[in-house]
């Protein structure tokens, strides 16, 4: 897995911030509490939510040329901390979905493709840092 980097903390030197993070394909911006990082950190690449919406793109019965118009991945900024968009579950046990090089932990049970809406993504330090 890919790690994410830190482009942008704001505020700088508070407890809570809003983080800009970049993976390969793309950049999110998410909250952090508490938070230490600063511009140039790498980060593991597993953000969380605080509220998601998740459900099947489609389902396992349906013909595979209509999965396949339902397979690809994007992420749409819809607020400050929220996003909509469709990706790929990784880890059904996890709940682990990835979309535009991020991996994200939303609680997907499913196989395949889901689409999603998250009210609040979120950077989760683990205390033995980032």
């Amino acid at each position: 897995m890919k790690k994410l980097t830190v482009i942008l903390v704001d505020p700088p030197d508070d407890e809570a911030a809003s983080v800009t993070l970049r993976s390969e394909q793309g950049e999110v911006v998410a909250f952090c509490h508490p938070c230490s990082l600063k511009v140039g950190d790498v980060i593991a690449n597993r953000l969380s939510v605080l509220d998601a919406d998740v459900r099947a793109a489609y389902l396992s019965d349906w013909p595979d040329d209509e999965k396949e118009a339902l397979s690809s991945e994007h992420l749409e900024r819809i607020g400050h901390f929220a996003y909509r968009g469709r990706g790929r579950v990784i880890d059904s046990e996890e709940g682990l979905v990835a979309v535009q090089g991020f991996v994200i932990e939303m609680g997907a049970m499913n196989d395949g493709h889901v689409d999603f809406e998250i009210t609040r993504l979120d950077i989760s330090l683990n205390p033995s840092g980032p």
